[in-house]
């Protein structure tokens, strides 16, 4: 849980000499994001417990792996079902039950619950923005998923969304994480430094630049799965084993992949198997 305590944000003094000589017009918006990247890396390295992005991201990359192999046994619709089990959290849990009237809102909404938590500091709520972000691209540039969930007799059923809209939902969750917090420590120190820059949603681009920098670094489950199947056939092949399993559950690779793509995106150093190489 948060505290009552105002959030100062991280002491960035490169980051917010930059920001405070920031000119709409003139100042490199590239150059601005590689800084503010570099600032968050640089922190992390000195102190992988610094801020609490390294454990709240793994834990929730755990969470949307999760989210993936029900999305792609059943598609969006399948996170919506109230099964006996959906019945009997919810019973355990507070609060009232929103009855949303468009089932696009209730998917992102369900999703950004299930893998943004309850969590009350900035880095939680820098994950449900970036959850709420992913979930939204999907259905704004793939709007039959839209489509399937508002269909006059109901969401469709049973429809797994595909590998690769899998794959990208992942990467962009990642990518948007870093961008919504990166976003929040920026909107907050231009707020001080010079409030007209708000008015001129500079933070905005800064945060374009950002996205694209980070999205680079993450690599692909899809991809990473298929070159898993590929080396499992060719094992079974050498071993003679024709009734061999060489299914790749695309769920388990992005699982297996969060360790290494928290540590790419905060600058700790990662080992050839994707591991973090930093000491718990």
């Amino acid at each position: 849980m948060g505290t009552s305590t105002r959030w100062e944000g991280p002491r960035w003094s490169g980051l917010y000499s930059r920001l405070a000589r920031w000119d709409p017009d003139r100042s490199d918006t590239g150059a601005t994001a590689t800084a503010a990247i570099a600032a968050l890396q640089g922190a992390c390295r000195a102190d992988p417990s610094a801020l609490g992005l390294r454990d709240a991201a793994c834990a929730a990359g755990v969470r949307l792996a999760d989210a993936m192999e029900a999305l792609g046994a059943s598609g969006p619709s399948g996170l919506l079902n109230k099964g006996p089990a959906h019945e009997d959290l919810g019973s355990e849990e507070e609060g009232p039950v929103l009855d949303w009237r468009d089932p696009a809102d209730a998917f992102v909404a369900e999703l950004t619950r299930r893998v943004g938590g309850e969590g009350g500091t900035v880095v939680d709520a820098a994950l449900r923005r970036a959850v709420a972000a992913s979930a939204r691209r999907l259905l704004t540039t793939h709007p039959e998923i839209r489509e399937s969930l508002s269909a006059p007799d109901g969401p469709s059923q049973g429809r797994g969304l595909a590998g690769d809209l899998l794959c990208l939902l992942y990467r962009w969750f990642f990518a948007d994480l870093v961008t919504e917090f990166l976003r929040a420590v920026i909107a907050e120190k231009i707020r001080l430094t010079v409030p007209v820059l708000d008015v001129l949603d500079s933070e905005g681009r800064i945060a374009d630049g950002v996205a694209e920098r980070i999205i680079a670094l993450i690599p692909d489950p899809c991809e990473e799965a298929e070159a898993q199947a590929a080396d499992a056939a060719k094992a079974a092949l050498s071993a003679h084993d024709a009734s061999a399993d060489v299914d790749v559950p695309l769920s388990d690779v992005a699982r297996r992949l969060v360790p290494g793509v928290v540590g790419k995106i905060l600058g700790f150093a990662v080992d050839a198997h994707g591991e973090e190489g930093v000491p718990v």
